[in-house]
């Protein structure tokens, strides 16, 4: 008899959400396509929108080794590349996405610069340039320089001022910050034409702008649906759905995309469908799952009927700007230095009103716990990223003081399947279970309205 199979991908309980593998499948047709045809090819980092519009409006196609490195991760096919990055000299604490890319690239110089062989979806093709970015953490920063060692092509570093709330609050300061990003755009421009040896189309870049704004607006709303009870939408559909908005939100494909993902969600919110059928316990999950076990969260709503209602914050579209703030804005690299200024403060009022000077993923939890009636918040601390773990305590010890929901913690990594324990993350959540119970009886005590 044959042993059973572990089950390691989730269940998709949307139909959109089993549909929105295409997006990630022509982003990488269109790479190699253009490679092909002799046309532009970047690996990007995700840059929240500031570095994609700009590339795209200049003809420039992109992948992602962020999200090439989760791919690989949820094929469990990033183990080879894991081994070579450390073979490298590159340190197993280093970021996992990075680990992946390093022994990717690695393998890669082996190869003639063609994608190693039997890598994931075709590999990603060789590029002409590295789009890097500030934001989020040190690695990141400085990623794509250490990849000059394999490929030996230009790379330019997006700045990304990220706001405390103090300092979001002074006069003057979100003019001032939102100058220096268009400012640094702009410079971002003309290194783009002077690379490539022609000029910006400025209404193209416009068009696409525009429509980036339409589908991220659409996906936000999306998000407001989720808060219904019970959940018409849970993580395990989020982070399918996801790709669209955070890499592609310009094609207009994915404002038609999420359109679907709106009245399919709408349809379950008005008829009062649940994304699972026993919802018992409302939790968020914070921040970067474990993309070579999703099938974990599965279990966790078959065995507790917990459904995942929030999760990832830094995934999600902000919350649009007002009409007000952008009467009159019209310059593209304005509106952009807005939308992603926007994307890393939308959350500031909430420190203001409870007094906290504190990490903006924080206060992101803090807003969405009582947004979407959380219960508990499922925590995961990263081997290999600090800028995903180290505000873990943060978030873990505010929600406690201000709303009395209680969190529990699964060590494990966003690659390396190998640091993963699911049974013990099992033996956990049957303890946090009675904990979320028990807070619910001291949320009341206090006057905390769910």
């Amino acid at each position: 008899m044959k042993a059973e199979k572990k089950k390691t991908t989730s269940s998709k309980s949307m139909v959109t959400a089993r549909e929105a593998g295409y997006f990630g499948k022509k982003m990488m047709k269109n790479a190699h396509k253009a490679q092909q045809e002799g046309l532009p090819v970047a690996w990007s980092m995700v840059t929240w929108w500031q570095g994609e519009l700009i590339a795209k409006a200049m003809g420039i196609e992109l992948v992602f080794p962020e999200n090439y490195a989760a791919f690989c991760a949820a094929r469990r096919l990033a183990e080879p590349y894991l081994e070579r990055s450390d073979s490298e000299g590159f340190p197993a604490t280093l970021c996992g996405y990075a680990r992946n890319c390093f022994g990717y690239a690695s393998m890669m110089t082996e190869n003639n610069m063609q994608p190693p062989e039997g890598a994931p979806a075709g590999g990603m093709p060789k590029p002409m340039l590295l789009i890097g970015s500030g934001a989020a953490c040190d690695g990141r920063f400085k990623w794509f320089q250490a990849l000059k060692r394999y490929l030996g092509v230009p790379q330019w570093t997006l700045e990304h001022p990220q706001t405390g709330v103090k300092e979001y609050f002074l006069p003057g300061h979100k003019k001032e910050t939102i100058r220096f990003i268009k400012n640094h755009l702009k410079e971002f421009v003309s290194f783009l034409e002077k690379l490539l040896d022609y000029k910006m189309d400025w209404e193209k870049l416009a068009e696409i702008v525009d429509q980036a704004f339409k589908t991220l607006i659409l996906a936000h709303e999306v998000d407001r649906l989720r808060k219904a009870v019970p959940s018409p939408m849970v993580a395990q559909d989020f982070w399918s759905i996801m790709i669209p908005h955070l890499f592609m939100p310009h094609d207009p494909e994915a404002y038609e995309f999420y359109k679907k993902v709106y009245a399919e969600v709408k349809y379950r919110v008005d008829n009062k469908i649940g994304a699972i059928p026993n919802e018992q316990y409302r939790v968020m999950f914070a921040e970067i799952p474990p993309w070579h076990t999703l099938g974990f969260f599965d279990k966790l709503a078959e065995n507790y009927g917990i459904a995942l209602v929030y999760e990832s914050s830094g995934y999600h579209a902000p919350y649009p700007i007002s009409d007000e703030e952008l009467e009159g804005v019209t310059d593209p690299l304005e509106l952009i230095a807005r939308l992603t200024y926007q994307k890393f403060t939308d959350q500031q009022e909430m420190g203001r009103q409870y007094d906290l000077d504190i990490p903006g993923y924080t206060l992101s939890y803090l807003r969405a716990a009582s947004e979407y009636l959380a219960d508990g918040v499922i925590c995961h601390p990263l081997r290999s990223c600090r800028a995903a773990t180290y505000e873990l305590l943060s978030i873990k010890n505010v929600l406690s003081e201000c709303l009395k929901i209680p969190s529990v913690s699964i060590e494990g990594d966003l690659v390396d399947l190998r640091v993963f324990n699911e049974e013990e993350a099992l033996f956990k959540i049957e303890a946090f279970v009675d904990t979320m119970d028990h807070n619910r009886d001291e949320r009341k005590i206090a006057g905390i309205s769910w």
